[in-house]
Order: C-alpha cells, then sequence, then structure tokens
C-alpha cells in the first residue's frame, strides 16, 4: 500500500460545504478514493480531494450518480468469491 493510500484510507469523509458526515474512506483505487456511506460505495476522483486532517478528508461536490456507478465497478473488480480451502487456510471452517 502506498504512502498516499495509508494517509487517505479509513478516514471520515466530509464534502465542502456540507455539515453532516459523508462516509469512510475505504480504498484509494486508480486514482479514485473509495468511500463507503451507507450500503453504498462511492468511487471520488483523488483530485476531488481538498485537504486531509488527522481523520478527516474533506472533498468538493461532486456527481453522485457517477461516483455510485463507479463505486458498483470497484465493487464488481474487488469482491471475489472466497472458497472453502481459503477460508480454512485462514483458520476458518470446520474444526
Amino acid at each position: 500500500m502506498s504512502k498516499r493510500s495509508v494517509e487517505l484510507v479509513c478516514k471520515f469523509v466530509y464534502v465542502e460545504g456540507e455539515s453532516e458526515l459523508f462516509g469512510e474512506s475505504i480504498d484509494l483505487h486508480r486514482g479514485m478514493l473509495i468511500v463507503k456511506a451507507g450500503s453504498k460505495f462511492y468511487a471520488v476522483p483523488e483530485n476531488s480531494i481538498k485537504r486531509v486532517e488527522k481523520d478527516s478528508v474533506y472533498i468538493e461536490k461532486f456527481d453522485k450518480k457517477k461516483a455510485e456507478k463507479e463505486g458498483k465497478k470497484w465493487i464488481e473488480e474487488k469482491s471475489k468469491p472466497v472458497s472453502l480451502e481459503e477460508l480454512k487456510k485462514y483458520g476458518f471452517g470446520e474444526d
């Protein structure tokens, strides 16, 4: 994981001009900040980031429909089924 990824992941995400928490950053992937907001995932262009603080990332307003569509692509690419063999390898499964 790059230093930039570490700097941006696991932080609260706020949209500038809005007072409420938008979501939490969970990944930096192909120039997009992946934000989990409720049950949805948004892929926000990295150049939308305005500032980063200790526990927070502030982004400018963005096209939510487009970001949600890109977030779905991230899920499809990053989510893959785990086999029973893989689960056992990591200590899960039947005893």
